[in-house]
């Protein structure tokens, strides 16, 4: 009879210390669903930031490769001018042209 007592005594001693830590489990409860609800919100912001970034970055680099091709175009119109100098400019109204013209 006294171990039944016991075993009685310790299960209200567990359930008052597992009542004890119910409450405190109660309390933290909202605070840590309020930091859930408020980093979820961050984590959109963050996709929403990062979505438009990536439109942004892809962007830039269409203008980039449209620079590189200017650069390319400009890169070969010097090559063309500086292979130019020095050679005998010749047009319609250049003046060995013009004789020519007339002498036929």
């Amino acid at each position: 009879m006294i171990k039944k007592d016991e075993n009685i005594n310790q299960l209200q001693n567990d359930l008052q210390e597992c009542m004890k830590e119910l409450s405190l489990m109660k309390g933290i409860l909202p605070k840590v669903s309020q930091e859930r609800d408020f980093m979820w919100e961050e984590v959109k912001n963050y996709s929403e930031k990062n979505m438009l970034l990536n439109s942004e970055v892809n962007t830039l680099k269409k203008k980039v490769e449209t620079l590189d091709e200017d650069i390319l175009m400009k890169e070969g119109q010097i090559t063309i001018l500086k292979d130019s100098i020095g050679k005998p400019f010749d047009l319609l109204a250049s003046p060995d042209s013009t004789r020519e013209f007339l002498l036929e």
